[in-house]
């Protein structure tokens, strides 16, 4: 009967054993009441999971700088503007160092030398 208790009721006083369908041997009534025990619970105790922070940083563009021409490099880097046309002439005259074509380079960096 696993942890059941069974008491028997019997009326007027009559003695009356149970058989094993449940009725009575001597034929007087009986009312069967079975008290169940509840099965022994147990409590659990969960955590709510942990929280992390987790910190994004927003998106850098990386653009490059315009690269130098050959005057705005001389230039930047503090050479003079007599070190520029002879680099200018060593180089083989570049056309691209002298914008106006007038035969003197790095104007631009160095300002009108005509």
């Amino acid at each position: 009967m696993n942890r059941m208790v069974a008491a028997l009721l019997v009326s007027a006083g009559a003695a009356a054993v149970l058989g094993g369908c449940g009725t009575t041997t001597a034929g007087t009534p009986v009312t069967v009441v079975r008290e169940v025990v509840p099965p022994s619970t147990t409590t659990a105790v969960v955590a709510p999971p942990t929280t992390s922070v987790v910190v994004v940083e927003p998106p850098v563009t990386v653009t490059r700088a315009p690269s130098l021409t050959s005057c705005q490099r001389l230039f930047a880097e503090g050479f003079s503007y007599t070190y520029a046309y002879n680099s200018w002439v060593n180089a083989g005259r570049p056309l691209s160092w002298d914008a106006d074509r007038d035969g003197y380079p790095c104007e631009q960096s160095y300002g009108n030398r005509n």
